[in-house]
């Protein structure tokens, strides 16, 4: 079994190699939002998810420079990575409950804008999400409180928390994945790709391999909390970035796929989308001959 200094360090070392490619990632999303919208989107759905992305980016940074400053500080004594009533300690779990908040934020917004902005969609996930930031607040009181000494981290707030994020995140990517399903039905019969060049399908299975990444992190912190076991600290450690790589993932590859599609310049047989509030969708279809004279 993994001693708990072996578990930091290799929890610190996959932590800093995925914000490496997190960092690149998110300077992609950026890049591809200037490029877009200009320096501040001046439309409020890419205004909300631009801030969003600023906010997770700035709290998973917090978490990972925490984490170094604990690798020099505990060096190799594992009383002190054992310890979880130090500052360090409780700041780190404050910025991890933070970064899944922030996450799971954006996941609903996601439903929302998609959703044609109909808010009895997101009632169900707002819930649990409000359920999810007093858990939060348990958590971080709960890791307050610690004594010297005391090793555990199994609490009932952590495994709410935990759980409430998953449920989150699998009903917010089924709802979307349902909604660009049905509009996949209907736009198939006019057109072979949506507005933007990005076939529907690309999308669906963007959003899904995210979604399972996101999801997947979450399980296994659950799991390593629940059994106490050493693991937990690889777990923790890479959580907040995993989260981090989970968003940018489905912006950058969406938008790097509208950038390629904009450059070519694709103007034969368009096909625009509009999501309406009373249930349904104006699909306008449009034919253009460039031959006909």
């Amino acid at each position: 079994m993994l001693s708990i200094v072996t578990a930091a360090l290799i929890g610190t070392l996959l932590e800093l190699f995925l914000f490496g490619v997190y960092a690149v990632l998110f300077t992609a999303v950026i890049y591809l939002f200037r490029s877009r919208h200009g320096s501040l989107p001046t439309n409020k759905p890419a205004l909300w998810v631009l801030l969003g992305l600023v906010t997770q980016f700035l709290t998973i940074t917090a978490h990972c420079i925490v984490t170094i400053y604990k690798l020099f500080l505990g060096a190799a004594a594992a009383e002190f990575y054992l310890d979880l009533s130090t500052p360090s300690s409780v700041t780190s779990i404050a910025l991890l409950v933070l970064s899944s908040l922030v996450t799971d934020t954006l996941v609903i917004y996601r439903l929302y804008v998609i959703g044609s902005h109909r808010r009895k969609l997101i009632i169900f996930p707002l819930a649990f999400l409000v359920g999810q930031a007093v858990s939060a607040g348990g958590v971080i009181h709960r890791f307050v409180e610690m004594r010297p000494g005391d090793h555990s981290s199994s609490d009932g707030w952590v495994a709410t928390n935990l759980a409430l994020s998953i449920v989150i995140s699998v009903y917010s990517t089924a709802m979307i994945s349902w909604k660009i399903w049905r509009i996949s039905t209907v736009v198939n019969k006019l057109s072979e790709h949506i507005d933007g060049g990005m076939r529907n399908t690309s999308i669906l299975a963007i959003l899904i391999e995210s979604a399972a990444l996101q999801t997947s992190a979450a399980i296994g912190t659950l799991v390593t909390f629940q059994l106490g076991f050493v693991g937990q600290a690889v777990w923790a450690g890479i959580m907040p970035v995993i989260f981090g790589l989970a968003t940018v993932l489905i912006h950058s590859r969406i938008g790097l796929g509208w950038s390629h599609e904009s450059d070519r310049q694709i103007a034969s047989n368009p096909t625009r989308i509009h999501f309406v509030e009373n249930d349904g969708l104006q699909v306008e279809h449009e034919l253009e001959d460039r031959h006909r004279k």
